[in-house]
Protein backbone atom coordinates (compact mmCIF):
# COMPACT_ATOMS: atom_id res chain seq x y z
CA UNK A 1 0.00 0.00 0.00
CA UNK A 2 2.72 2.46 0.79
CA UNK A 3 4.53 1.61 -2.69
CA UNK A 4 0.81 2.64 -4.62
CA UNK A 5 0.89 5.96 -2.37
CA UNK A 6 4.17 6.36 -3.77
CA UNK A 7 3.43 5.72 -7.41
CA UNK A 8 0.40 8.49 -7.40
CA UNK A 9 2.27 11.10 -5.27
CA UNK A 10 5.07 10.97 -7.88
CA UNK A 11 2.21 11.01 -11.06
CA UNK A 12 0.83 13.89 -9.14
CA UNK A 13 3.95 15.57 -8.78
CA UNK A 14 5.20 14.74 -12.51
CA UNK A 15 1.49 16.45 -14.24
CA UNK A 16 2.06 19.10 -11.87
CA UNK A 17 5.92 19.92 -13.22
CA UNK A 18 4.29 19.43 -16.37
CA UNK A 19 1.75 22.04 -16.31
CA UNK A 20 4.18 24.09 -15.21
CA UNK A 21 6.31 23.49 -17.82
CA UNK A 22 3.59 23.84 -19.93
CA UNK A 23 2.55 27.69 -18.79
CA UNK A 24 6.11 29.15 -18.75
CA UNK A 25 6.94 27.05 -22.53
CA UNK A 26 3.71 28.73 -23.47
CA UNK A 27 4.80 32.69 -22.39
CA UNK A 28 8.38 31.97 -23.62
CA UNK A 29 7.09 30.59 -26.70
CA UNK A 30 4.76 34.29 -27.26
CA UNK A 31 7.97 35.85 -26.59
CA UNK A 32 9.96 34.24 -29.30
CA UNK A 33 7.33 35.43 -31.65
CA UNK A 34 6.94 38.84 -31.01
CA UNK A 35 11.01 39.08 -30.93
CA UNK A 36 11.30 37.17 -34.35
CA UNK A 37 8.25 39.17 -36.20
CA UNK A 38 9.09 42.51 -34.89
CA UNK A 39 12.91 41.67 -36.35
CA UNK A 40 15.95 40.27 -35.14
CA UNK A 41 17.94 43.25 -35.96
CA UNK A 42 18.82 44.24 -32.61
CA UNK A 43 20.98 41.45 -31.49
CA UNK A 44 22.28 41.66 -28.29
CA UNK A 45 25.63 40.15 -26.54
CA UNK A 46 25.97 36.67 -26.50
CA UNK A 47 23.18 35.93 -29.39
CA UNK A 48 24.90 34.13 -32.15
CA UNK A 49 24.09 31.56 -34.74
CA UNK A 50 26.61 28.76 -36.82
CA UNK A 51 25.97 26.65 -39.25
CA UNK A 52 27.17 22.79 -38.07
CA UNK A 53 30.45 21.46 -39.79
CA UNK A 54 28.53 19.47 -42.22
CA UNK A 55 26.11 22.12 -43.06
CA UNK A 56 23.23 19.96 -42.18
CA UNK A 57 21.93 21.89 -38.84
CA UNK A 58 22.19 25.62 -37.68
CA UNK A 59 23.18 26.01 -33.69
CA UNK A 60 21.24 29.04 -32.33
CA UNK A 61 22.10 30.87 -29.03
CA UNK A 62 19.77 34.03 -28.60
CA UNK A 63 17.92 35.35 -25.77
CA UNK A 64 13.97 35.99 -26.15
CA UNK A 65 12.55 38.34 -23.76
CA UNK A 66 13.60 36.79 -20.11
CA UNK A 67 15.07 33.97 -21.52
CA UNK A 68 18.52 32.37 -23.06
CA UNK A 69 17.78 29.90 -25.95
CA UNK A 70 19.81 27.29 -27.23
CA UNK A 71 18.25 25.51 -30.18
CA UNK A 72 19.44 23.01 -32.57
CA UNK A 73 17.35 23.44 -36.01
CA UNK A 74 17.86 20.67 -38.29
CA UNK A 75 17.57 22.87 -41.85
CA UNK A 76 14.56 22.47 -43.33
CA UNK A 77 13.03 20.01 -40.12
CA UNK A 78 12.49 20.00 -36.84
CA UNK A 79 14.14 21.66 -33.51
CA UNK A 80 15.34 21.16 -30.15
CA UNK A 81 16.40 22.49 -27.47
CA UNK A 82 17.18 24.24 -23.54
CA UNK A 83 15.58 27.64 -22.65
CA UNK A 84 17.72 29.24 -20.11
CA UNK A 85 16.00 31.33 -17.49
CA UNK A 86 17.58 34.89 -16.84
CA UNK A 87 15.99 34.80 -12.92
CA UNK A 88 18.21 31.80 -12.61
CA UNK A 89 15.32 29.59 -12.21
CA UNK A 90 15.46 25.39 -13.77
CA UNK A 91 15.72 25.16 -17.39
CA UNK A 92 12.93 23.80 -19.86
CA UNK A 93 13.78 21.39 -23.18
CA UNK A 94 11.46 21.80 -26.22
CA UNK A 95 11.21 19.83 -29.40
CA UNK A 96 9.59 21.13 -32.20
CA UNK A 97 8.04 18.87 -34.71
CA UNK A 98 8.11 20.89 -38.52
CA UNK A 99 4.59 20.53 -39.47
CA UNK A 100 4.40 22.82 -42.58
CA UNK A 101 6.64 26.00 -44.39
CA UNK A 102 6.36 28.96 -46.36
CA UNK A 103 9.54 30.57 -48.42
CA UNK A 104 9.38 32.58 -44.97
CA UNK A 105 8.62 30.68 -42.43
CA UNK A 106 8.78 26.94 -40.45
CA UNK A 107 5.23 25.92 -39.00
CA UNK A 108 5.94 23.67 -35.83
CA UNK A 109 4.08 21.73 -33.25
CA UNK A 110 6.21 21.98 -30.04
CA UNK A 111 6.54 19.96 -27.00
CA UNK A 112 7.70 21.33 -23.75
CA UNK A 113 9.49 19.37 -20.56
CA UNK A 114 10.91 20.53 -17.31
CA UNK A 115 14.22 18.62 -15.86
CA UNK A 116 13.56 15.17 -15.58
CA UNK A 117 13.70 14.49 -11.48
CA UNK A 118 13.88 10.67 -11.98
CA UNK A 119 12.71 7.94 -14.10
CA UNK A 120 10.59 7.40 -15.98
CA UNK A 121 11.55 10.09 -17.90
CA UNK A 122 10.30 11.15 -21.27
CA UNK A 123 6.72 10.08 -22.51
CA UNK A 124 4.43 12.10 -20.44
CA UNK A 125 6.44 14.73 -18.97
CA UNK A 126 6.39 16.05 -22.43
CA UNK A 127 3.16 18.63 -23.18
CA UNK A 128 2.04 20.27 -26.08
CA UNK A 129 2.84 23.75 -25.50
CA UNK A 130 1.78 25.28 -29.39
CA UNK A 131 0.27 23.84 -32.15
CA UNK A 132 1.21 25.84 -35.69
CA UNK A 133 3.36 27.86 -34.63
CA UNK A 134 4.94 29.64 -37.58
CA UNK A 135 8.79 30.91 -36.69
CA UNK A 136 10.85 33.17 -39.14
CA UNK A 137 13.60 31.27 -41.36
CA UNK A 138 15.76 34.47 -40.13
CA UNK A 139 15.72 33.48 -36.67
CA UNK A 140 17.80 30.39 -37.42
CA UNK A 141 20.68 31.82 -39.67
CA UNK A 142 23.34 34.07 -39.45
CA UNK A 143 22.74 37.01 -40.19
CA UNK A 144 23.12 38.00 -44.04
CA UNK A 145 22.58 34.13 -44.80
CA UNK A 146 19.78 34.24 -47.69
CA UNK A 147 16.88 31.40 -46.33
CA UNK A 148 15.85 30.21 -49.55
CA UNK A 149 19.68 29.02 -50.30
CA UNK A 150 21.86 28.66 -47.33
CA UNK A 151 23.78 26.05 -48.79
CA UNK A 152 25.76 28.13 -50.82
CA UNK A 153 26.64 30.16 -47.83
CA UNK A 154 27.77 27.52 -45.75
CA UNK A 155 31.52 25.71 -46.07
CA UNK A 156 31.43 21.89 -45.01
CA UNK A 157 34.14 20.97 -43.28
CA UNK A 158 36.50 18.28 -44.92
CA UNK A 159 37.71 15.15 -42.99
Amino acid sequence: MIFGRFVQKKEVEMMRAARKASARTIGFLAALVAVTTLGASSALAGDGVQFSGDCDRTYVNKRVGEEQWAITWEIYGNATGNVFKLDGSDPSFIECVLVNETETEEVFNCYGSSACAGPPCGGSQWTLIAENLPIPLAFFFPPGVDPLSPFEQCEIVEE
